[in-house]
């Protein structure tokens, strides 16, 4: 069980950063793409152009960026990943180190500015939003200053005025220049825009999916607890009944001997019948566990009737823990009572078991609507996201095998069959307080397709 734990540990560790290592891989692709094109920028600046560029400098970037890259490659095999802010630094790193190589080999001229949108969208794809939009004004920023900058190399004299012969040049050539930017800041943030909400909506889908996958394995466990339950009611039934009608017969014979003699089988035969009621006790349980009602009969009673019954299956000392308030009055209902009476025990025991030797209150109220049945502890309480999640099937904060987790989620589907539900308001340190609610045009009116349906 301990090994399952820790493989049950490491899915969930290689899940969290199953993304980052996705982003170095691809921040990796990236960044041997913008050497690849650079170097073939300087081979066509040397060998076609003949062009004089400060290759000294443009070596240096691109030594660096290329013993980084064998860095991160390193990294890559280790099956290691980059943390978001390591991520972020290397992408406003690489758009400076490219601003730097486009400044001396051309300035904004130079044709290869268009990765600075490549950084732009795989930021966009794979940083947060935040961040995203961060190095977008940054790359915005760093194409800005190549046009205020003096050029540098014979590309540039030839390509980029300085910034003083600006007012010398004809009108459609500044519109060019300055729409230069503008075009490119349009498409960078279109770009972020676009992509985030993409990310977005890609996100929320997959989180839809995997909730009706979730939900879907939840209804496949439920049913194959029912067929359990409902197969084990079938085989149990008809030996039980034998023996029940056995034990019956037995009970009226030794009644009619009234022998002394017979006083010692007599204890034994009604034995037998109480400790039968008590298997099917037991199996109409398994099946309720399970989420078969077994097609329970819709019964009238009171509420009163309903606690005094259900207190007095509770061991003494718990009984005492429990206060019952009722402000219904003389309220009537018709359900299916077992039903009800186990979902309202399962209530109080997990509000006893919250907490020890501290009272339980347990209040019937209505308005206008609605039936409420309040059970509150003053217990250990719960954590927002553990309350959250209280109701859903299978969820369970008890130790192992001292509960499935389906109380609350049974109480929630029954009371959602007439009209109501299940509401669980907990604080740490604070106890909780579980609100079972019911319509009561729904459980007056005694509509046994409310149940059944």
């Amino acid at each position: 069980m301990h090994t399952a734990v820790q493989q049950s540990n490491l899915s969930g560790e290689e899940k969290s950063t199953a993304p980052a290592r996705i982003a170095l891989a691809w921040l990796l692709h990236l960044r041997w793409g913008a050497v690849a094109a650079q170097v073939l920028l300087v081979l066509i600046a040397i060998f076609f152009l003949e062009i004089s560029l400060p290759y000294r400098i443009i070596s240096g970037i691109l030594a660096f960026e290329i013993i980084t890259n064998l860095l991160f490659g390193f990294l890559k095999k280790k099956e290691m990943a980059l943390a978001d802010q390591l991520f972020g630094l290397v992408m406003f790193l690489d758009t400076a180190l490219l601003t730097g190589l486009i400044y001396y080999s051309g300035g904004p001229m130079n044709p290869f500015t268009f990765l600075y949108l490549v950084h732009i969208t795989l930021g966009a794809i794979l940083m947060p939003p935040g961040w995203s939009w961060s190095l977008a004004f940054f790359t915005t920023g760093c194409y800005a200053t190549l046009f205020f900058l003096p050029a540098q190399g014979d590309l540039g004299q030839s390509c980029h005025p300085d910034p003083t012969m600006l007012a010398t040049l004809s009108d459609p050539l500044k519109i060019h220049l300055q729409g230069m930017w503008v075009a490119f800041s349009v498409t960078a943030f279109f770009i972020v825009f676009f992509v985030s909400r993409i990310q977005l909506a890609l996100a929320r889908h997959q989180k839809t999916l995997a909730d009706l996958q979730e939900e879907k394995t939840k209804s496949e466990r439920m049913a194959s607890l029912a067929t359990l339950a409902a197969g084990a009611a079938h085989e149990f039934s008809t030996p039980l009944s034998t023996i029940a009608v056995a034990a019956g017969e037995m009970l009226h014979s030794l009644k009619k001997n009234n022998s002394a003699d017979c006083q010692e089988l007599l204890a034994d035969v009604v034995l037998i019948r109480d400790q039968v009621a008590r298997c099917k006790d037991i199996l109409f349980h398994l099946a309720a566990d399970a989420g078969d009602q077994m097609g329970e009969a819709f019964t009238d009673f009171s509420l009163d009737g309903l606690m005094e019954n259900l207190l007095d299956t509770l061991p003494d000392t718990s009984k005492n823990q429990v206060q019952y308030i009722n402000r219904t009055g003389e309220l009537s209902i018709r359900m299916p009572l077992r039903t009800v009476r186990r979902i309202v025990r399962g209530l109080i025991k997990n509000a006893l078991d919250a907490g020890p030797n501290t009272p339980v209150l347990v209040e019937c109220r209505q308005d206008a609507t609605r039936l409420y049945i309040e059970v509150t502890d003053n217990g250990s309480g719960m954590a927002p996201d553990i309350a959250d999640r209280a109701p859903e099937p299978f969820f369970t904060t008890k130790d192992p095998g001292k509960g499935l987790g389906l109380g609350l989620f049974l109480a929630k589907s029954i009371a959602e069959r007439f009209g109501g539900g299940l509401s669980l308001i907990s604080q740490p340190g604070k106890g909780s307080k579980v609100t079972l609610f019911f319509a009561l045009q729904q459980i007056t009116a005694g509509t046994p397709e409310a149940f059944h349906g």
